[in-house]
């Protein structure tokens, strides 16, 4: 496939992700406001993401997303839990241990968000100590009862979501021509560390504050998260205690993470046993064919 439909490809499939996501977070900021759990409307809609991924990773779906959009299949988080199942499927299929095959799923969720939120916290608190304080940025865009507020919520979700994610499909392509070894997980990593660094001139701020959803259903909320649980660390009491409650939601949502992940193992065991991801997507392309050749005789 060339290059540029790849790119073409990221921006309407995370668009449509993140217009998936601003739906989902209508739904769940109507039913958790007010409750024990509102602090959890963000999380439930990744969660809720995730759950998509690992059903249409399981049935050996979503990685067709993966080869016409890699990062606008990767960088919502329905495209990180099916990485993760997949971590675990592929080893099953070439005969690895049940313990064996889902460790590395396991691992990948572990040493991810533990790197990644120590550096983003410390660059919060870091930030805290030399004297920064968040700009100003309009406020955020959130749910509304109006279809004509929810449609134009919606647009905006769908156009943040999708150039960010052909952002970084254009990084992917420069970095594996550079690197053709370069792998997913290091521009995962670096769009996770984006959302902190992009924290400082208020650029993260500005882009939860404009596309919602379109922002906070991808990879880069991870760090700009983290970094402001550092930040109000630093500012100690009820910041502090904001920024614990951000720290349980985020934690809330990696273990989310790991079980949708082992729930796309499930799907894909229940279904397809120990067949590699190559032999069901030629299985499924044969009786393609097939079908097509009996309709035309």
């Amino acid at each position: 496939m060339k290059p540029y439909k790849t790119v073409i490809y990221s921006f309407l499939l995370g668009g449509m992700f993140a217009l998936a996501a601003q739906a989902l977070f209508g739904f769940w900021n109507a039913a958790l406001t007010g409750t024990a759990m509102e602090f959890f409307k963000g999380g439930a809609v990744l969660v809720s993401l995730g759950v998509i991924g690992f059903i249409l990773g399981g049935l050996g779906i979503y990685q067709y997303f993966e080869e016409w959009a890699t990062f606008g299949a990767l960088f919502p988080f329905a495209g990180f839990a099916m990485a993760v199942g997949m971590k675990m499927v592929v080893p099953w299929t070439k005969g690895a241990s049940l313990g064996k095959a889902i460790w590395p799923g396991a691992w990948l969720v572990i040493w991810f968000n533990v790197v990644g939120a120590v550096v983003c916290i410390a660059g919060g608190y870091v930030a805290g100590l030399a004297g920064w304080t968040p700009p100003e940025v309009p406020a955020a865009i959130v749910a509304s009862t109006d279809p004509l507020v929810s449609l134009t919520i919606g647009a905006r979700a769908f156009v943040g979501g999708g150039i960010i994610c052909a952002v970084f499909q254009i990084v992917w392509l420069i970095v594996k021509a550079a690197i053709p070894t370069a792998k997913h997980v290091w521009i995962l990593m670096g769009g996770w560390m984006c959302g902190a660094i992009f924290c400082l001139p208020g650029l993260s701020q500005w882009l939860v504050s404009q596309f919602g959803q379109g922002f906070s259903c991808l990879i880069p909320v991870g760090g700009y998260n983290m970094f402001n649980t550092g930040y109000d660390l630093f500012l100690g009491g009820e910041h502090a205690m904001t920024g614990l409650v951000h720290l349980g939601s985020f934690l809330l949502a990696v273990f989310g993470l790991f079980f949708t992940g082992l729930g796309t193992f499930i799907v894909w065991n229940a279904k397809y046993g120990r067949k590699p991801l190559s032999q069901v997507h030629l299985e499924r392309a044969q009786h393609a064919l097939k079908e097509a050749e009996e309709a035309v005789h």
